[in-house]
C-alpha cells in the first residue's frame, strides 16, 4: 500500500508539473487560451480502447518519421554520458499542446534495471518543459490525467480485478520480478510513471514537422516483462548487448515505443577507443577521436544508418569487444558478422558455420517471401545469457555465445515478418512469430527434400510436401492446452506461449498453403510485402489478403475461410476437451476445406 500512495504521489505532482505552461505564456495569456481552444495534448497511447497486452505504450497526435540516436556511452562504467541524448523527428497529425513518449528512466529491478535521468528537453531548438506521469487505460473518458488510482492500475486482463475487485481496463502490463511468481501476483498495483510528457513552449501545429531533443544520462538496464523475463540493455563483460522484445528499448532510450512506429534511424555511437558498436543498417563510417573529459584515453564515433523504417523493438545498438566483418554476397546484399572475442576460438567457429549460411537461407526463404527487403543482413553473437534470440533487424541477435541454424531460418524469416511488415499492435504478435515458425517447419522441409533426391526432383518436391504435411497432422492431434489459448487474444504471461504465438498459427500457415496451393500462398506472402512492406498489418487486412488468394472466390469460399481464420486464430478451446478447429485443409487430417460442412464451398 505505501508504494501505491508513492505512486498517486507521484501522479499528482507530475499532472500538476506538466499542466504549468501548456502553450501559454504571461506576455501572450490571450494568445495562448485561443490556441488551448484549437489544440490539444497527444494521446499517451496508442492501443486501442480495451487492450490489456502492453496497454501503456505508443504516443499519439503525430507519427514518428526519423530518429537520431547520439550515444555516448562508457562500456567501462556501463553509463551514458554528458552529450547523449535522442533526437525524434515527428509529424504533427494534430495541434499539439503537449505530447508523450516512452521512457523507463528506473525501475523496481534494482540490480539490472534502468536508472538514469533526463537532464532537459527541446522542441525545435527551444526549451519544453517535461515530466513523467502514470499510464492511464486507453480510451478513459475521464482523460489521460484521471485522479482515480484505480484508472492507473496493471494487470494480465481486462478487467483489472486484482485485489480491490476493480473493474476497470488496465493502464499497463505487470512487471514480473520474475518468471516463479504467479501471472497475476501483481494485478491491481499501480503503473509506474513512465511516460515523459513534454510541454513545448508553443503549440506545434497540425501537420507540421517538429524535432524532440532528449538529453540524458545514467546507467541503462533491462525491462521485467509480463511474464518475468528480462529484455532490453544487458550488462557484458565488454559492455552491452541489447534484445528488447516486446517494450525494452524505452528502458536505453525514450521513444514512440509500439510495433507500428516505424521511423527511419541514424545512430552516432561514441564510445571507449577500441570498442565496437553493432546497430541496424549499413556502416557509414568510423571517427576516432582526441581524449577529452568523458574518455581521457580517447574515443570512437560509429556512424549507422538505417533508410529502412524500425519497429521499436527491432533497434540494436550494442556496444563492446566484438569482433565485426562485413561481405557483399552474390545475391547483391552485405552480411554482417560479430561476435564477442571473449567467446571460445572454438565456439566462435562453431558460431561462423552457422552464420555463413544466412545467404543461403535468404535465398532460399526468398522463394516463398519475395525479394530481401533490406540491403543488408546480419549475425551478432553476444554473451549475456538472455532469455531469447532476437530478430533485430539486419543485425540477429544469439545470446549466450551460441548460434543455431534453426534458430537462425526463424529470425531470418522475421526480416520479412515482424521486420518489414510488423504487426500493427502486441495482439498480432501471433502473426509474425507463426511465420518465423512456418520456416522452421520449412527447414525439415528442406531436409526432406535433399535427402530424397534434391529440389529438381519429383521425389524430392514430393517429400518437401510430405514434411509439411506430417508436421500439419502432428500438431493437429495435439490435446491439452495446445488449443486452450486463441492466438490473437493473449496475455502479458502468455505473449510468447508456445502453443498459441509460434506452432497453432504456423500451423494454420500449412492448412492455407494446402487449401490455397503453391503457387497462390506465395503470391499472398509476396503482394502483402509490396503492400505493407516498410509498415504495419492488422489481423483483417492479413485474412483479407488470402481472402483474395483463393482460387475459388465464391461467397461460400469466403465465408468458409472466414470461419477458418476464427477457429484457428480467435478461439480458445478449453483445455481438456476435444475442441480444436474443424477447418484443415486438402490432404491434411481433419475435415479439409473444399466439400466440408454441407458441401458449398467448391475446389475450383
Amino acid at each position: 500500500m505505501a508504494r501505491r500512495r508513492l505512486l498517486s504521489t507521484v501522479l499528482t505532482a507530475a499532472v500538476s508539473l506538466a499542466l504549468v505552461g501548456v502553450g501559454v505564456t504571461s506576455a501572450g495569456a490571450a494568445t495562448g487560451a485561443a490556441a488551448a481552444r484549437a489544440c490539444s495534448p497527444g494521446a499517451h497511447t496508442l492501443a486501442p480502447a480495451g487492450s490489456h497486452v502492453y496497454p501503456e505504450t505508443g504516443n499519439g497526435g503525430y507519427t514518428s518519421r526519423h530518429t537520431e540516436v547520439n550515444m555516448v556511452y562508457d562500456a567501462t562504467t556501463n553509463m551514458f554520458l554528458p552529450g547523449n541524448n535522442v533526437a525524434l523527428t515527428d509529424r504533427a497529425t494534430q495541434c499539439l499542446t503537449s505530447f508523450s513518449l516512452d521512457f523507463e528512466r528506473q525501475s523496481a529491478n534494482a540490480s539490472d534495471g534502468p536508472m538514469m535521468a533526463v537532464g532537459s528537453v527541446t522542441v525545435n531548438g527551444r526549451p519544453a518543459a517535461f515530466a513523467f506521469v502514470q499510464p492511464t487505460y486507453p480510451g478513459d473518458p475521464n482523460g489521460q490525467n484521471d485522479p482515480d488510482p484505480l484508472a492507473h492500475e496493471a494487470s494480465q486482463n481486462n478487467p483489472v480485478g486484482g485485489p480491490g475487485s476493480n473493474p476497470l481496463p488496465p493502464a499497463c502490463s505487470p512487471e514480473l520480478p520474475d518468471t516463479s511468481v504467479a501471472a497475476d501476483s501483481l494485478d491491481g498495483s499501480q503503473c509506474p510513471a513512465n511516460k515523459l510528457v513534454v510541454t513545448p513552449s508553443a503549440p506545434v501545429k497540425d501537420g507540421s514537422m517538429f524535432t524532440v531533443v532528449v538529453n540524458y544520462t545514467g546507467r541503462p538496464g533491462v525491462h521485467n516483462d509480463g511474464d518475468g523475463t528480462t529484455e532490453g540493455w544487458f550488462r557484458a563483460a565488454g559492455g552491452s548487448f541489447v534484445t528488447t522484445e516486446p517494450v525494452g528499448t524505452e528502458d536505453w532510450m525514450p521513444l514512440n515505443d509500439y510495433p507500428a512506429a516505424k521511423p527511419t534511424y541514424d545512430f552516432y555511437d561514441t564510445v571507449n577507443k577500441g570498442k565496437t558498436t553493432i546497430a541496424n543498417g549499413d556502416l557509414v563510417r568510423v571517427t576516432h577521436k582526441a581524449p577529452d573529459a568523458n574518455f581521457p584515453a580517447g574515443s570512437d564515433t560509429y556512424h549507422w544508418h538505417s533508410a529502412a523504417t524500425i519497429a521499436s523493438y527491432l533497434v540494436e545498438d550494442g556496444v563492446g569487444n566484438y569482433s565485426f566483418s562485413t561481405r557483399r554476397a552474390s545475391d547483391g546484399i552485405t552480411y554482417k558478422e560479430a561476435q564477442d572475442t571473449s567467446i571460445s576460438a572454438t565456439q566462435q567457429a562453431s558460431n561462423k558455420a552457422v552464420m555463413d549460411q544466412q545467404q543461403d537461407i535468404t535465398d532460399f526463404e526468398s522463394q516463398f517471401n519475395g525479394p530481401f527487403p533490406f540491403d543488408t543482413d546480419g549475425v551478432a553473437v553476444g554473451t549475456p545469457s538472455a532469455s531469447f534470440e532476437e530478430e533485430m533487424q539486419t543485425m540477429i541477435t544469439f545470446a549466450g555465445g551460441r548460434a543455431s541454424l534453426g534458430t537462425l531460418y526463424h529470425e531470418n524469416m522475421h526480416q520479412w515478418w515482424g521486420d518489414n511488415v510488423s504487426e500493427g499492435g502486441y495482439a498480432l504478435t501471433f502473426f509474425k512469430e507463426g511465420m518465423a515458425q512456418l520456416a522452421q517447419y520449412l527447414q525439415a522441409a528442406r531436409n526432406a527434400e535433399t535427402a530424397a533426391g534434391g529440389p529438381g526432383t519429383a521425389a524430392g518436391r514430393a517429400a518437401f510436401q510430405a514434411s509439411l504435411v506430417a508436421q500439419f497432422n502432428t500438431n493437429y492431434a495435439r490435446t491439452g492446452s495446445f488449443w486452450s489459448a486463441a492466438p490473437s487474444n493473449p496475455t502479458p504471461f502468455g505473449l510468447f506461449s508456445n502453443s498459441a504465438t509460434y506452432q497453432r498459427p504456423a500451423t494454420a500457415y500449412i492448412a492455407l498453403w494446402q487449401i490455397l496451393g503453391t503457387g497462390r500462398f506465395t503470391q499472398v506472402l509476396r503482394s502483402v510485402q509490396r503492400a505493407y512492406g516498410g509498415g504495419s498489418i492488422t489481423e483483417p487486412q492479413l485474412e483479407a489478403a488470402f481472402q483474395r488468394g483463393l482460387p475459388n472466390k465464391s461467397a461460400a469460399c469466403k465465408s468458409q475461410l472466414s470461419q477458418f481464420f476464427a477457429e484457428w486464430f480467435d478461439t480458445a478451446y478449453p483445455s481438456g476437451t476435444a475442441g480444436e478447429p474443424d477447418i484443415t485443409g486438402p490432404g491434411l487430417a481433419g475435415p479439409g476445406f473444399y466439400g466440408t460442412h454441407g458441401g458449398e464451398c467448391k475446389k475450383a
